[in-house]
């Protein structure tokens, strides 16, 4: 393959990887700079730059392209994954882990660990919503009411007396 080419795919490559790659090419062959040493101007191993190219050596430019990677295949299809990613994204008001694990279970009968719920989330985009500890059971102004002790401000007792009841406010402690 030609300098010329070589620069040609190099410009038009939108992928980094895949541009590095093509780069480390340029300069062992076409500029006679030893592997290890173009591998060291890239950041890179030289074992990294062995193994990109031989893939180079067999299967030209489209060997440095990263190839697809097996893997488990998704408990979701695609229709599935794509709608559950609408409903988590439209929602303005936020979703917690459990909430969209409980909402995937519930319209597609799959169950995903909450670890890969989370995952999920990260993938679309979403922060989960994390409620703040000291807050996440408490009491209502009802209840904090019942509880507070009831004191006097200095200008209750002067205006009153000793015999008058606080006026209690329920956001104060």
């Amino acid at each position: 393959m030609s300098k010329e080419e070589l620069e040609n795919a190099y410009n038009r490559e939108k992928d980094a990887e895949t541009r590095n790659r093509i780069l480390l090419v340029l300069r062992v062959k076409h500029d006679g700079v030893i592997p290890a040493h173009a591998a060291r101007e890239l950041h890179r191993s030289r074992a990294w730059a062995t193994i990109w190219l031989q893939r180079f050596e067999e299967k030209r430019l489209e060997g440095l392209r990263t190839a697809e990677r097996s893997g488990r295949p998704m408990k979701l299809d695609h229709h599935e994954f794509v709608s559950m990613k609408r409903m988590v994204v439209k929602n303005e008001c936020g979703w917690t882990v459990k909430d969209v694990r409980e909402m995937i279970h519930k319209e597609t009968d799959v169950t995903y660990s909450e670890r890969h719920t989370y995952r999920l989330m990260q993938k679309w985009g979403v922060r989960a919503i994390v409620p703040d500890k000291r807050l996440l059971h408490k009491a209502s102004i009802k209840e904090r009411l019942a509880f507070k002790k009831r004191t006097l401000d200095s200008s209750e007792m002067s205006q009153r007396g000793s015999q008058s009841f606080p006026k209690t406010n329920p956001y104060s402690f």
